[in-house]
């Protein structure tokens, strides 16, 4: 990062945050101050405050409940109308249209992992992708992850998508 953008802070961390945060930077290919700006930056404007995100702590067992006792067309209502408030939200966070490969990035480490969504899945062969979603919450979830994300690729990434699901996947098949 250019000297004349920075400015040199000093904080206290732990010092296992501070082997892990070094480790993930080595991974990364990257140096640790890069890391610790790129954390920073996404702490500050991507996840708080949560008025700006739109997210809330729920546990999964009411998401869980809720889903299992609608109408399967209920709960792909609710994912394409969650799916669009997403896309005004993409624009307010990211300041971008969404891109494939951004949206890839999110599922990869924020819906997956990060939120709890499901395990995140990716292969490629030449233009052809095929993602696929696993989790423990029933077929509720599988309905509605299967039309947030059809959703999500068709209408916002303009990419047509073919999917199936099991009470504990989602799969979803494209060109690109």
């Amino acid at each position: 990062m250019p000297r004349a953008t920075t400015v040199t802070r000093t904080y206290s961390v732990k010092k296992e945050l501070a082997a892990a945060l070094e480790r993930e930077a080595r991974s990364r290919g990257i140096s640790t101050s890069a890391l610790m700006n790129q954390i920073i930056d996404r702490s500050v404007r991507q996840v708080w405050p949560s008025e700006k995100t739109g997210v809330i702590v729920i546990g999964r067992y009411v998401i869980k409940d809720l889903f299992d006792h609608l109408p399967p067309e209920d709960v792909r209502r609710i994912a394409a109308s969650s799916a669009q408030q997403h896309k005004a939200r993409a624009f307010v966070l990211y300041g971008t249209e969404q891109r494939l490969e951004s949206v890839l990035e999110m599922m990869d480490k924020l819906t997956g992992p990060y939120f709890g969504w499901f395990t995140f899945t990716h292969s490629v062969n030449g233009r052809d992708h095929r993602i696929l979603l696993s989790h423990s919450m029933g077929e509720g979830w599988s309905v509605w992850l299967e039309a947030y994300f059809r959703s999500f690729f068709m209408e916002m990434l303009d990419i047509p998508v073919r999917s199936s699901y099991t009470e504990s996947a989602v799969t979803l098949e494209f060109k690109a």
